[in-house]
This record gives structure tokens, C-alpha cells and sequence, in this order.
């Protein structure tokens, strides 16, 4: 059986990207998208400045625990015409690479979006590198949609989202 946590991207100061579409931040949208799962949730502490002293203190308490594949929820924005699904996995992890694509092809099969794909990271200036490094377990960042493209419209049940979440993870 699979242990997951799940952390809301962003925090409820910092709350992300807004999608107009959704009349939502990615913050927002994913806190009603968690109400739906059988997981533990994670959210960032709002308190701490910075990003890597945010990751680290979140990495401290979900290392605590054994997870078999932690995730962290978001969505992109861009220019209201990048479209499409990706996921984010840390250099050398086979699992978190291997489940980057099992949740990417889950999405472009059922929101029929644009594949992204899987990515690589790997260097500090890359997006995510701190949550993906400091996590002991297999680890992702989810990017099912862009917020700013019509694409977002499918992903407006929440709880449509969060079953094929919890599909695709466990």
C-alpha cells in the first residue's frame, strides 16, 4: 500500500499564479482539490521568508514520516496560449520519473490536453529544485493545466481533478 502526502503549492499569502478562468489561485483552487483526497496534506508555512527556508522546514516535518511519493500541487500561467500537462521529478529518481509520466498520460488522456511531459531537475535555478531535492521520498510537482488558457475550463471540478489524483497515484 502507498503512503502519499500531498502539499498545496503556495501559501495563503503567497498564493501563486490566478487563473480568471477558474476565478481562483493555484493556492485556492488546490485546497479545494485536497478536500477530495485520502491523503496527507501538507501546506506550506506562511510565516518563514523564502522559498528554500519554506521547502526546508516543510522537508523536515514530511521526512518525519515514510512516504512511499510525495506531490506537490500546482497549475502553470504563461501567456494565455501555453497549453498542456508536465510534471516535475529530481535528477536520478526512476520512481518519481516513472510516476511523472504514469500522472502526465493519466491527464492528456482524460482532459485531452498537450503532453509536456516528464522533466528533469536538476540545478538550483530550476523551478522546484528545493522541494524535489529536500524530500527523502520519490517526489513531484504536479502541472495538470495552464491557469491562463481555456484548458483550465476542464479542470474546474475540483473533485473530478482530485479522483483521477488519487487514481494515478496510488
Amino acid at each position: 500500500m502507498n503512503k502519499i502526502a500531498v502539499v498545496v503549492g503556495h501559501d495563503k499569502i503567497e498564493q501563486g499564479a490566478y487563473s480568471n478562468l477558474l476565478k481562483n489561485s493555484e493556492f485556492g483552487y488546490h485546497s479545494e482539490v485536497v478536500k477530495h483526497l485520502p491523503f496527507d496534506i501538507y501546506y506550506r508555512d506562511s510565516s518563514i521568508n523564502g522559498y528554500k527556508g519554506k521547502m526546508t522546514k516543510l522537508a523536515n516535518e514530511i521526512n518525519k514520516k515514510n512516504y512511499t511519493l510525495v506531490v506537490e500541487l500546482h497549475f502553470n500561467s504563461f501567456n494565455g496560449v501555453a497549453n498542456g500537462c508536465e510534471a516535475l521529478y529530481f535528477k536520478g529518481s526512476e520512481i518519481g520519473k516513472r510516476q511523472a509520466e504514469i500522472f502526465v498520460d493519466a491527464v492528456v488522456a482524460n482532459y485531452a490536453t498537450t503532453k509536456r511531459g516528464a522533466k528533469e531537475i536538476s540545478k538550483e535555478s530550476d523551478r522546484g529544485y528545493w522541494f524535489l531535492k529536500l524530500i527523502n521520498s520519490p517526489a513531484l510537482i504536479l502541472e495538470p493545466f495552464f491557469g491562463d488558457n481555456k484548458e483550465a475550463i476542464s479542470f474546474k471540478d475540483a473533485k473530478r481533478y482530485a479522483d483521477l489524483l488519487i487514481k494515478t497515484l496510488c
